[in-house]
């Protein structure tokens, strides 16, 4: 038992031991960075027309020049890839990286290559003492991305460019207002009937109630009833559609393109007569403001500012409904607020349309370019003068 015991004791002073030298005596980690250096890649997995984007780290204490035509070695496929200097010949400018610094290797000149061959690349950087390479596999989108982006972001996006060639300075600004403003001229006419529709509908609700209590019991005679006043009053309640529809692949384009308008992978959109503009040189700065940006206080600012003009809008468009109801005072009759009826009346739709729309439109602003919210408010400033214009038309017999 006296040797147990001992033995014991032993056991429990080495572990105690163990752990006071864990605790308070660490062990010192010796371990040293490599002076090396070497290529690291962001993404090994591309899509066209991404570009890669590959950074050469030098680790040692000197400055290094490189030479990417005659130090970096690229093959697809286990292909070497020849001419370099002929296909892209800013690839060749030489680099000067201090010690202990990166550079990324300019690789957006060769957006033609990477376009037109996806495959499995390899970029190897070899010097008198190292050589280092990375791999990234480069594929081509799918038939949806490629139809989305041929027959939406490209001609945007193209757009943008013609605008940009001349502007001075390349205003990403002063682009989105001529943008916005040529949309709303091709939209003038469908718009302008859409506010003439809107405002027929609004004067004529009273009859509509009428019809709707005369024959709130057989639905199928309501339903012709209330489609052969529309005829009669040359009203068509599906014309505010067309606007909306032609602009949502429009807000769609607009985003990704405002997001990405100074992204070297723009090379790849450009149409053949842009061949040689720069997207990387547009200036996305507008009086101080970078419309590419999402969200932080200026966001919560102009969500405001677009949320307001988009309820003078609503507001205005809602004039004919209160001038209807104060004439017509005669023919409509109470209604239970309860009922289905109600919940669908269009004056009630249009309150909320008053409301919630505006709201919506400024929360989502947080969200987008600040680009987008531009084009939304010269484009709603736009619509409230057409508003304005048709309250005050007078009605043709």
């Amino acid at each position: 038992m006296d040797k147990l015991k001992v033995l014991n004791i032993f056991a429990i002073a080495f572990l105690a031991s163990l752990l006071i030298q864990y605790w308070f005596f660490p062990k010192t980690n010796t371990t040293t960075v490599p002076t090396d250096i070497f290529l690291s890649i962001e993404k090994d997995s591309i899509i066209v027309p991404n570009i890669p984007k590959i950074t050469l780290h030098n680790t040692t204490t000197g400055a290094i020049t490189v030479n990417p035509c005659n130090e970096i070695f690229i093959t697809i496929d286990s292909i070497p890839l020849n001419g370099i200097q002929a296909i892209a010949p800013t690839f060749c400018n030489v680099i000067s990286i201090p010690g202990n610094s990166i550079a990324l290797l300019p690789f957006d000149s060769m957006y033609r290559v990477f376009s037109a061959q996806p495959g499995k690349y390899s970029i190897t950087f070899k010097s008198s003492l190292w050589e280092r390479t990375v791999w990234f596999n480069l594929s081509v989108p799918g038939w949806l991305r490629s139809s989305l982006s041929a027959l939406v972001y490209e001609p945007i996006y193209n757009l943008f460019i013609a605008l940009l060639t001349w502007i001075p300075g390349h205003s990403l600004g002063w682009a989105i207002i001529i943008i916005t403003l040529i949309i709303r001229l091709i939209l003038l006419v469908p718009q302008q009937h859409m506010l003439e529709s809107q405002k027929k509908l609004q004067k004529i609700q009273p009859k509509i109630k009428a019809i709707q209590d005369e024959y709130k019991d057989d639905k199928a005679v309501l339903g012709q009833k209330i489609m052969e006043l529309y005829k009669k009053e040359w009203v068509n309640p599906m014309g505010s559609c067309l606007p909306l529809l032609i602009q949502m692949p429009i807000l769609i384009g607009l985003y990704w393109v405002i997001s990405w308008i100074t992204d070297p992978s723009n090379f790849y959109h450009l149409y053949p007569i842009f061949k040689d503009f720069n997207p990387t040189g547009i200036i996305t700065d507008f009086f101080g403001i970078n419309l590419s940006q999402v969200g932080w206080v200026i966001a919560v600012i102009f969500g405001i500012i677009l949320g307001a003009t988009q309820w003078v809008q609503a507001y205005m468009s809602m004039q004919h409904t209160k001038k209807s109801k104060e004439t017509s005072k005669e023919i409509i009759t109470p209604k239970d607020p309860n009922s289905l009826e109600a919940a669908l009346d269009p004056e009630l739709m249009q309150k909320m349309m008053l409301y919630m729309l505006p709201l919506m439109l400024a929360v989502s602003a947080y969200f987008f370019p600040l680009g987008v919210g531009l084009y939304w408010f010269i484009g709603t400033l736009f619509v409230i003068a057409q508003q304005w214009y048709v309250n005050n038309k007078k009605d043709q017999k």
